[in-house]
């Protein structure tokens, strides 16, 4: 025979057991728990959402920085000017950073 628990959920007022589900507001289930199981919220955030936030801090950080580095500009126009292109030395450094993309 089937018995009914109660209705929609709610226990029989006349069973004291609570039903399967529900919490217990009683104070020596909290104190089995320990002195800090109040406050025991964890966070957990996944390795993915982490590697997306560092993600998106770059692109900002990256969005707030000027296109054009002036200082750079002005070396390499310095450098032009002193002709340090014909430098042997400079030839042989350019040379090896553009062979690697040939």
């Amino acid at each position: 025979m089937v018995g009914i628990q109660g209705i929609a959920g709610v226990p029989d007022p006349s069973k004291p057991e609570c039903p399967s589900g529900t919490r217990s507001n009683s104070k020596s289930e909290a104190a089995d728990a320990g002195p800090n199981a109040a406050n025991s919220d964890d966070v957990v955030i996944s390795n993915q959402a982490q590697a997306a936030a560092q993600v998106i801090d770059a692109l900002s950080s990256a969005e707030n920085q000027p296109d054009i580095r002036a200082d750079r500009v002005a070396a390499a126009k310095a450098a032009i000017e002193r002709a340090d292109y014909k430098n042997p030395d400079v030839v042989e450094v350019v040379a090896q950073r553009i062979s690697k993309f040939l």
